[in-house]
């Protein structure tokens, strides 16, 4: 046997073992449990409308309630505005264990739900000007049984804005959001939070976060919102209550590990050699 070929025999049979060890330690995790928990974290007022009369606004501020106990107290309704239905709220409700299964690389399953219970309010008032909604996300192998993955926080930045429907301001509804009664306008900041990956035994998971009615926004609806054009939103229409309902996938694909990716390297090294050596 020439020297080429000795090399050649060496290299194949590395990584042959190496084919071996990569799918002896890597498992891919085919079922999930999993547990979201949300609550705002932050949020503000925005002043009542500039239009209105002086020193008549009827309501100062936003209101939170309904604390999430086991995720730090958080509430989970904000409440602002003064109308003849009560005021404008915003909820949100989190999905807890247990639930369906979630399947890696299969359909998505339902996470929080934004309601926005959307009340005519005076333009007297304050309303809710922004929002910051704190998730966190547990995942928990089923199959193969193992470790849970987190909780993963995730921080979504929301700006709102209420419309006006008539009277002071003139009451022209925003192109992009729909006929009168004006829609209210909410906007997501950092789309980019929607996914997030990991690496495990030898396999990347993507997480990915979608809803129906979540999306680009017209530029109008964005400018309304103080935000540049081609912002992602959703709008919600008056006297309604408005669900936003999340779900999230979970995807997989094979990486290959520092250590396998080292001995492929060598392999190739070595065969590369052995090439120049017959070609001398």
């Amino acid at each position: 046997m020439s020297k080429f070929s000795r090399i050649l025999s060496g290299t194949a049979v590395a990584l042959t073992l190496m084919a071996g060890a990569t799918q002896a330690s890597a498992a891919l995790i085919t079922e999930w449990g999993y547990e979201v928990q949300a609550g705002f974290s932050a949020f503000a007022p925005a002043a009542p409308d500039q239009n209105a009369a002086p020193n008549i606004a009827t309501n100062n501020g936003v209101v939170g309630s309904s604390p999430n106990a086991s995720f730090g107290n958080l509430p989970t309704v904000l409440s602002w505005g003064e109308g003849s239905n009560g005021p404008s709220q915003l909820f949100v409700t989190p999905t807890v264990v247990p639930g369906p299964s979630l399947f890696t690389n299969g359909a998505g399953v339902a996470g929080a739900m934004l309601t926005h219970a959307n009340n005519a309010v005076s333009s007297q008032s304050a309303t809710l000007q922004n929002a910051t909604l704190s998730t966190t996300l547990l995942l928990t192998p089923i199959n193969p049984i193992g470790p849970a993955i987190g909780p993963v926080p995730t921080i979504f930045n929301i700006v709102f804005s209420e419309t006006l429907n008539g009277g002071i301001g003139g009451g022209q509804c925003t192109p992009g959001t729909g006929g009168t009664p004006c829609a209210d306008i909410f906007v997501l900041q950092d789309p980019g939070v929607l996914s997030f990956d990991f690496i495990l035994d030898g396999f990347e998971y993507v997480v990915a976060l979608t809803a129906a009615g979540l999306g680009p926004l017209s530029d109008e609806a964005c400018a309304a919102a103080g935000e540049a054009a081609g912002c992602i939103g959703f709008i919600t229409e008056e006297g309604l209550d408005n669900e936003l309902q999340t779900s999230f996938t979970i995807t997989a694909r094979p990486v290959a590990e520092p250590g396998t990716l080292a001995l492929l390297g060598l392999g190739l090294v070595g065969l590369g050699i052995a090439r120049r050596r017959k070609a001398a």
